[in-house]
């Protein structure tokens, strides 16, 4: 079997090279949650040719022409298609140029399949319109509702991702909400809520190793939405001894934020960083924390990838009982009852008063937890058999 895999994943190196005068740089979980799932299926024996719609608009990139090109990166091999940078054309000859490449690839050998980001639909509406035509199989990852992601859930991308979801023979979702919701002709489906690094094992987190102060870290989409502005006044609250909450990421809650920084130095944010800069420092903080609100709907239909990076990383994690994260996880993470202000700030003394080795020990099992059941390797065989 071989698998084209339709996405806006690029090497870690083009994505740097892409955005590294950009202040608005596309998020870095799409890239790793595909990565991750590309790098199992060729530690599970596959060939995987991933092709490839840049994630560049006018807002994050002033170049107007990215001619085609290929590389070939940590054994993925990448067809990066290419884009003229000008709204609705982009699209459109994006679709076009994944189509072909698609149907040619498949029209020789008829023993390829296809996965799509369904979130991508450029890449991925070519790439299936192709697989359709020439009765290949195909998968959709399905990692958001694109009527939940937009205000407008009667836009004409709305309309024409809807569309597209429904057309796939089988799918991967990252919670079981999402199959009620989308499945509508009960097709094959598989949940795998997320996946880590299977690479992170060789990775110590080590007591010795932390930094002197609690260092508690919220690393995301730094949007109202998703509680950052509960979890500032909660820690401000809380006011643990030595302690700092150190802040990564962009959002509508970015300049607030800094307003805050300047008036309260137990709160520092540091912007948008690469993740692997991210992954060190949540090593050696002591608490990893996700304030979620479960009251949004489009909590039922997610797993933030962050819950799976923290666990991975052997750093305790505080976290909100998110509808979408299967019980199993619950003996793994510190669960935020009350998600008001005093709720989370009670839960945070209570947390960053335990002992430090214990609390150590904590984050420890998580990472056993997740490395053992939840890693690339494993997730990317449940795919396979899903083919």
């Amino acid at each position: 079997m071989k698998i084209i895999y339709a996405s806006c994943l690029c090497s870690k190196e083009k994505f740097a090279d892409l955005f590294k005068d950009s202040d608005k740089m596309p998020g870095q979980q799409v890239q790793k949650y595909h990565r991750l799932i590309v790098e199992g299926l060729i530690e599970n024996n596959i060939d995987v040719q991933v092709v490839t719609v840049l994630p560049i608009t006018r807002m994050n990139c002033k170049r107007i022409y990215l001619k085609r090109e290929q590389e070939v990166n940590n054994e993925i091999k990448y067809y990066y298609l290419p884009i003229l940078n000008i709204p609705v054309l982009k699209n459109i000859i994006s679709l076009i140029n994944s189509f072909w490449y698609v149907f040619i690839k498949c029209f020789r050998n008829r023993n390829y399949c296809v996965i799509g980001d369904v979130l991508n639909i450029s890449a991925c509406a070519g790439a299936l319109c192709a697989a359709k035509i020439l009765k290949i199989r195909n998968i959709g990852i399905v990692t958001d509702i694109p009527s939940l992601l937009s205000k407008n859930k009667n836009s004409l991308s709305v309309k024409i991702s809807t569309q597209l979801i429904s057309s796939f023979d089988s799918y991967v979702f990252l919670t079981e909400n999402m199959n009620g919701l989308v499945n509508k002709k009960g097709k094959p489906y598989l949940v795998i809520e997320g996946q880590v690094d299977i690479n992170m094992r060789d990775f110590e987190n080590e007591f010795n190793g932390k930094h002197d102060k609690k260092i508690c870290i919220y690393a995301g989409g730094l949007q109202k939405i998703y509680g950052i502005g509960i979890l500032v006044d909660a820690f401000l609250l809380a006011n643990v001894e030595n302690a700092e909450l150190h802040l990564y990421g962009n959002g509508d809650f970015e300049d607030e934020l800094k307003e805050i920084c300047r008036k309260h130095t137990s709160i520092r944010y540091f912007g948008v960083m690469p993740n692997d800069y991210i992954v060190s420092e949540e090593i050696k903080a002591t608490l990893l924390i996700n304030p979620r609100p479960t009251s949004e709907e489009y909590t039922k239909y997610s797993f933030p990838s962050k819950n799976m990076e923290y666990m991975a990383s052997g750093t305790s994690v505080l976290s909100t009982k998110l509808l979408g994260m299967p019980e199993e996880y619950y003996p793994y993470v510190f669960l935020i009852e009350d998600e008001s202000v005093e709720g989370l700030a009670k839960a945070l003394r209570n947390v960053l008063s335990m002992d430090p080795a214990k609390l150590h020990e904590n984050g420890l099992r998580a990472k056993e937890f997740v490395i053992k059941e939840k890693n690339n390797v494993i997730q990317a065989s449940k795919i396979l058999r899903l083919f």
